[in-house]
């Protein structure tokens, strides 16, 4: 692959996910892997579903929305069949504002992801804090709509990552640098009324809002560079049950296994929660070469593929190779209770297990080899 081709992810618009991507009625997106039993899923994802169903406006309180998704009336859906990524335990609903990231070289790799609210409560942290209710209204009816015809022109992720690459920072568990070029651009097109400035604020107080931008545009990435190398990682995601991943041979099928938890440093040092295995689809942004293969401990670092002149860096990890060398990658990534109601409780490393990439290779070798 050629300089000329490589990818160069845009952020494009903001649309609601009813509109961007086709969700169906009385349905919300989760990360990771389908749940084997969809009416019994992991409990921090439960928990932001139940706060979803109160920001549709399906439900009256928690209980009901609880009893809406376990009995089916409610659907969950693994968010990448409709090509949205989402972080840890936060759900796509019909009204969550999506911000689309496209390759500017290939319109047809198009990714969506959410619009982060602000500090304070987080839905991603999976928890029942009614105040994250307040956060997305503010978000959808507020941030959404003038981020929207902000976009009229497309803001460059490559530049801002490039300067976050350059100051030291992963794209994963850091990001300040690279919100800070993204609040330079929207400085000048955002309104300059009390609304414009609450969002300057909100971008201000919000080091972490380039992640799950960044997130679409490393699903980009490892689509360009999927085509002819059926062993590429294109998805790397739990669900808070199971970890699983997807190759460029069978970029449908996910191989999975049981999930473990991240391991690492707790904000409260005496905290003795659970942590819930692992869960998110920001497994992309290591699988594409940052996050944990920024870090000096990573085996799969000596393994990335294509050098990526705007970048400076190189991307995207073949499992065939990392296989070979006994090398998987690391995943950094925040570590969040595992009963649902704690929220966030620090940042960790999780490391998948290395019998999964052989599985992987195993079975979508076996499909695609000709016959």
């Amino acid at each position: 692959m050629s300089t000329f081709d490589l990818p160069s992810p845009m952020w494009t618009a903001v649309r609601a996910a009813s509109g961007a991507v086709g969700l169906p009625k009385r349905t919300l997106l989760h990360a990771g892997p389908p749940f084997v039993d969809p009416y019994q899923p992991s409990a921090p994802v439960l928990s932001s579903a139940v706060l979803a169903c109160r920001h549709e406006g399906w439900s009256r309180d928690d209980a009901e929305a609880e009893a809406m998704i376990l009995d089916g009336r409610v659907r969950l859906r693994s968010a990448h069949d409709f090509g949205v990524v989402t972080p840890l335990a936060e759900v796509v609903s019909p009204r969550t504002p999506l911000m689309a990231v496209m390759d500017a070289n290939d319109g047809s790799r198009l990714a969506w992801s959410p619009l982060a609210s602000g500090p304070g409560p987080q839905m991603r942290f999976g928890t029942r804090n009614a105040a994250v209710l307040d956060r997305h209204t503010w978000r959808d009816d507020v941030l959404a709509p003038m981020l929207s015809s902000a976009l009229r022109e497309p803001i460059d992720l490559v530049g801002p990552a490039r300067a976050a690459l350059d100051a030291g920072e992963d794209l994963h568990g850091n990001t300040a640098t690279a919100t800070a070029a993204i609040a330079r651009v929207l400085d000048a097109r955002l309104p300059r009324t009390a609304e414009g400035d609450d969002a300057r604020a909100m971008l201000a107080a919000s080091p972490l809002f380039f992640l799950t931008l960044w997130m679409a545009a490393c699903r980009t990435l490892v689509m360009a560079l999927a085509e002819g190398r059926p062993g590429l990682i294109v998805a790397l995601a739990g669900n808070g049950i199971d970890v699983g991943i997807r190759l460029a041979g069978r970029p449908q099928q996910w191989i999975t296994g049981p999930a473990a938890p991240p391991e690492g440093g707790r904000m409260d040092p005496s905290s003795t929660a659970a942590v819930s295995p692992m869960i998110g689809d920001s497994g992309v942004i290591d699988a594409a070469g940052f996050g944990g293969q920024r870090s000096e401990g990573s085996l799969a670092r000596a393994h990335l593929l294509v050098p990526h002149a705007g970048l400076g860096a190189s991307i995207g990890l073949d499992a065939s190779q990392l296989v070979a060398a006994d090398a998987p990658p690391i995943v950094n990534i925040g570590m969040i209770a595992a009963d649902g109601l704690g929220g966030l409780l620090g940042r960790g490393v999780y490391r998948p297990p290395p019998e999964l990439f052989r599985a992987a290779i195993t079975e979508t070798m076996a499909r695609t080899m000709p016959t």
